[in-house]
């Protein structure tokens, strides 16, 4: 039983432990209703549980209209500044608007911390040609790319596919989301767990049970990141087994923050 068992039974939100989620949303989504996904109600939810900043990518830019998705995290990130990062969103399909999305964004907010990739609903294989110059652009800056991996079937995005992408590319730091899908996470150490630049994040809405101490155990503390999926998820769940986990609080303190204090900028 850790020291935060009883607070996170209770339902108070962790005050003692800076919370970076670097993996959330923003907005309506196109085939499923999501209450309470604009900024406001995001910022009172981290409120609620104790997240101090959160890295966003919107809804309609990972599926319908990536330079609609990358305004509207802009304007969030200015409406609470402080709170919101931004995560902006490329398409292979659009490999010259991706180029020109990523100048406009990087130039013209100073958090924008990363990029998103979200093969499967972008219909755009990771590994497809166009998607070359993407990863020219965040090799030339070392940038952190965030793509929606699930499982070894993702003709888009496979595990093995993100994992020769992070091969080839070996100045981009790489975060392997939801660390593969729900019962991915073995596979993904397998093929990627010697790869230095790859990082592993915990947002899952089937959570394998002990996932986190799995995690620790066999990459280590400092290649794992917090994130939520917050709006589409309830992000409480997710505090909760972190916090309730088997680990030590220096592990718990990397994980939930201290990895992304070292890699990203939070003014």
């Amino acid at each position: 039983m850790t020291e935060y068992f009883e607070r996170v039974h209770e339902g108070l939100p962790i005050t003692d432990m800076e919370i970076i989620d670097l993996h959330a949303h923003l907005g309506p989504y196109f085939n499923m209703h999501i209450p309470l996904c604009d900024a406001d109600s995001m910022v009172h939810m981290m409120d609620m549980v104790g997240i101090d900043k959160t890295v966003i990518s919107a809804n309609p830019g990972i599926s319908v209209d990536l330079v609609l998705g990358n305004t509207m995290t802009i304007d969030a990130i200015r409406s609470h500044r402080g709170r919101l990062y931004g995560a902006c969103i490329v398409n292979g399909n659009y490999p010259e608007l991706s180029i020109e999305e990523l100048d406009r964004c990087f130039s013209v907010e100073k958090d924008m911390l990363l990029i998103k990739i979200h093969p499967v609903l972008a219909k755009c294989k990771m590994d497809d040609r166009r998607m070359r110059s993407i990863y020219e652009y965040a090799s030339a800056r070392k940038l952190f790319i965030l793509v929606h991996v699930w499982l070894d079937n993702d003709p888009y995005g496979s595990q093995e596919q993100f994992v020769n992408m992070a091969r080839e590319y070996p100045e981009v730091n790489w975060i392997m989301g939801h660390s593969g899908g729900p019962y991915g996470t073995p596979h993904g150490i397998d093929l990627a767990g010697n790869i230095p630049n790859i990082f592993f994040d915990l947002t899952l809405s089937m959570c394998p049970a002990r996932q986190v101490e799995y995690l620790v155990k066999t990459v280590g503390a400092d290649r794992v990141l917090f994130g939520t999926d917050n709006p589409f998820i309830d992000p409480r769940p997710q505090i909760g087994r972190l916090f309730l986990a088997e680990i030590s609080n220096e592990d718990r303190m990397k994980i939930v923050g201290g990895n992304a204090r070292k890699y990203f900028r939070f003014d």
